[in-house]
């Protein structure tokens, strides 16, 4: 095993006996919590295919700084850790950027850019660690049931967690994957979800408090339309958790260049509306998955302009056979 390296911060010794907790320094709570309605509190993931404008989307927001794993922001004006020598080139760099924040109070907003290739890192400095060539094997060459795979687990939480303990805001960007799935019933649909392997999207998953897909559609005079969509089905992996005192996101919100956090914010105070489904078309570029999303979405709401006109037809007709 590599000196000077501790999974996670702890090392991997034998848990001690826990403590007797004093019940004493503690007190059930009187009334309810106050709502959180900052915006830099929420961790948000956006997922897109390259060039969509992910690194774009969050560097409107406030007091932003990027650990880029990837490169992709040189047009970019941004706060860049270790831009001088390429980024975030391995896990300790990440390690290194963890332990700066953690220090700090500089900086309101960090955005782990991509999360994919971050969690690789954390995979490949855990196997390093362990002496292995990859998860799934102990440093002799036995199967280890599933014990390094948890290591990488641990140290990318650990990592995490200090994060979050900043009371920054946390967010992520991943890249889109498009696949086709099939059903026990032997039925296929299109899907689109973030490329991070599966471990990575479950951790992520769990920490986010939303997660939006990036897509490019098209207007009624073939002009490109960049949108988010902000809640999805199957077919879409989009969703967001409810702020009390805030408005529901519009499924599909518009993305112009710059304007990312102002827009967010404006759309969960119920200031900036979103794209109806009949106003936007799927573009060469739209995904199968996400041609299927907005053409249910359509159907949906032409039900619901049509609901109020039949509605009155009916009340219309009980007059006439009434009279």
């Amino acid at each position: 095993m590599a000196t000077g390296r501790t999974l996670g911060g702890g090392g991997r010794k034998a848990p001690k006996a826990a403590a007797r907790v004093d019940a004493a320094e503690y007190s059930l709570p009187d009334e309810p919590k106050p709502i959180d309605t900052d915006l830099r509190h929420y961790s948000i993931l956006v997922y897109a295919r390259e060039k969509w404008g992910k690194t774009n989307f969050f560097s409107s927001f406030p007091e932003c700084m990027f650990l880029m794993t990837e490169p992709g922001a040189k047009g970019l004006s941004i706060y860049e850790f270790n831009h001088e020598k390429g980024g975030v080139r391995d896990w300790d760099d990440f390690r290194a950027a963890v332990k700066l924040l953690s220090e700090s109070d500089r900086f309101e907003n960090v955005v782990i850019d991509t999360v994919d290739r971050a969690y690789d890192m954390c995979r490949d400095w855990v196997c390093n660690t362990l002496n292995i060539p990859y998860p799934g094997e102990e440093e002799s060459g036995k199967e280890d049931r599933g014990k390094s795979w948890t290591f990488v687990k641990q140290e990318f939480v650990a990592q995490i967690d200090k994060l979050l303990r900043t009371g920054r805001g946390l967010h992520f960007t991943s890249h889109s994957k498009s696949a086709e799935i099939k059903t026990r019933t032997g039925d296929k649909y299109d899907r689109v979800y973030p490329s991070m392997s599966g471990q990575a999207r479950g951790v992520v998953e769990a920490l986010v408090d939303m997660f939006f897909y990036g897509e490019y559609f098209k207007d009624d005079h073939g002009h490109p339309v960049r949108a988010l969509v902000t809640r999805g089905d199957e077919a879409v992996w989009a969703g967001h958790r409810s702020i009390a005192g805030m408005k529901p996101l519009p499924t599909f919100l518009p993305v112009k260049e710059g304007k990312g956090y102002e827009t967010l914010l404006g759309a969960l105070k119920g200031e900036v509306a979103g794209i109806e489904p009949m106003d936007i078309n799927k573009s060469k570029s739209t995904a199968p998955a996400t041609s299927e999303f907005l053409l249910k979405a359509r159907q949906t709401q032409l039900r619901k302009n049509t609901q109020p006109v039949q509605a009155a037809t009916r009340k219309a007709t009980r007059r006439v056979v009434g009279k």
